[in-house]
C-alpha cells in the first residue's frame, strides 16, 4: 500500500517508456443534423397549481404533461401511489405543496433558472445531442428535456422511451451549501457538491443517456469495468468537443493536472497490486466509482483515477484501430481485447 507521491512514483521503472497519442480529431461538421429538443418547465407547473383544486390540478397535471407527470407524482415524489386512496393521496398532495423548505428550494430554483438560464441549458444539451447522434446514428434519441423539482431526489433521469428530465436543485452552484442539506448523507460531500453547478448540467444528462445505451460489462474483472467506464468518458470527450477536461472527468483543475502527470504510476499500481484482473465487486466500486480520493492512492489523487486510465486505453485503441467506428467500439465488452488492440503504453 503506498502512503505518498514519493513511494508511488517509484513505481514508474516498472512500466515501458511512454508512447505519444496524437492530438484529438477537430470536431465533425453537425450543422446539418436535426436535432429538435423541446423545453418543458414542469417545475413551474408542478408549484403553480391552484391549491384550492388540488385534486382537479393534479389531474390536469397528468392530462397535460402526460408519462411524465405520472413518473413524477407517483415514483420521484410519490403523492399518487397505488396504495393511497384518494383522500390520502389529496392530504399528502397539500402537504407537499406547504413543505416550507420545497416552497424556499423552488424560489432559490426559479430565480437561479429563468427563461434565458434554461433556454442556454437547452441550446447546449441540443447541439451535444447532434454530435451524439453523428456518433451513433442508430442510438435513439432525445426530443424532450424536463425540468423539475424534488428537494433533491434525482440529478437526472430517463423517462419513456429516452427522454430526460433534469432535476434543477442539483444543479444550483456554489452559492447553495449543500452541505448543510444533510450532513450525514455522502451525495452531499464536497467531493460531490462541488459539480452541482449549471456547466455539468449537460454532461451528467448525457452520462446517463450514455449508460442506457452502453451495454455494462459481463465479465467480472476490474480491467472490464475501467475500460467500460472509460468508454463513457472517450464518448463524452467526443461529444462535448468544447467542455474543460475537469467538466468531463469531474475533477479540479489540481487533480486533472495529478491524472495527466501520474498515468504510468496509475497503471503501474494496477499491475503491481495484481488488481487489474481482479473480480472483486467491492475493489471494482471502490476504484471506479465516486469518492474523495482513489484507494491506495496519493490523497492528491481523484476518485476513479483508474477510469483516466480506461479512457486513455480507449483513446490508444482508437489509434491503432482508426477504422472502428463509435458503434463498433461501444459493443466491444471485453476489456482485454481493447487493451491487447490499444497497444497501450502509458504516458509520463
Amino acid at each position: 500500500m503506498m502512503n505518498n507521491l514519493t513511494v508511488f512514483s517509484l513505481l514508474i521503472t516498472l512500466v515501458c517508456l511512454t508512447a505519444c497519442v496524437p492530438d484529438e480529431p477537430p470536431p465533425p461538421d453537425v450543422s446539418a443534423i436535426n436535432a429538435p429538443l423541446a423545453l418543458v418547465r414542469f417545475d413551474r407547473a408542478m408549484f403553480n397549481i391552484d391549491t384550492t383544486d388540488v385534486a382537479n390540478e393534479l389531474d390536469r397535471l397528468e392530462r397535460d404533461y402526460g408519462e411524465f407527470a405520472k413518473l413524477y407524482l407517483r415514483h420521484v415524489a410519490p403523492i399518487r401511489r397505488g396504495d393511497f386512496g384518494p383522500e390520502e393521496q389529496l392530504e399528502i398532495a397539500k402537504a407537499f405543496l406547504r413543505h416550507e423548505p420545497l416552497r424556499r428550494l423552488d424560489s432559490i430554483v426559479q430565480k437561479r433558472f429563468d427563461d434565458d438560464a434554461m433556454e442556454a441549458q437547452r441550446r447546449e444539451l441540443q447541439q451535444a445531442l447532434k454530435y451524439y447522434h453523428y456518433y451513433l446514428p442508430d442510438a435513439p434519441l432525445p426530443d424532450t428535456l424536463t425540468a423539475f423539482l424534488y428537494e433533491f431526489g434525482y440529478a437526472a433521469l430517463i423517462y419513456g422511451d429516452t427522454d430526460l428530465g433534469v432535476g434543477l436543485d442539483f444543479f444550483l452552484g456554489p452559492e447553495f451549501d449543500y452541505s448543510q442539506v444533510n450532513t450525514q448523507e455522502a451525495v452531499f460531500s464536497q467531493y460531490l457538491a462541488r459539480t452541482y453547478r449549471p456547466e455539468y448540467m449537460t454532461r451528467k444528462l448525457l452520462q446517463i443517456l450514455i449508460e442506457d445505451h452502453l451495454p455494462r460489462p459481463r465479465s467480472g474483472r476490474l480491467l472490464d469495468y475501467i475500460v467500460y467506464e472509460g468508454k463513457k468518458l472517450f464518448l463524452l470527450d467526443r461529444i462535448l468537443p468544447e467542455v474543460a477536461d475537469e467538466i468531463i472527468y469531474e475533477v479540479t483543475a489540481d487533480q486533472m493536472d495529478w491524472l495527466r502527470d501520474n498515468e504510468i504510476p496509475i497503471y503501474a499500481h494496477l499491475q503491481t497490486e495484481d488488481q487489474l484482473y481482479s473480480t472483486s465487486t467491492d475493489l471494482i466500486r471502490k476504484l471506479t466509482q465516486p469518492a474523495p480520493t482513489t484507494q491506495g492512492m496519493p490523497a492528491a489523487s481523484p476518485g476513479r483515477a483508474v477510469n483516466y486510465l480506461g479512457k486513455r486505453i480507449v483513446d490508444a485503441y482508437v489509434t491503432a484501430n482508426p477504422n472502428v467506428t463509435m458503434t463498433e467500439l461501444m459493443r466491444l465488452e471485453d476489456g482485454q481485447v481493447i487493451l491487447a488492440g490499444a497497444r497501450f503504453k502509458p504516458r509520463g
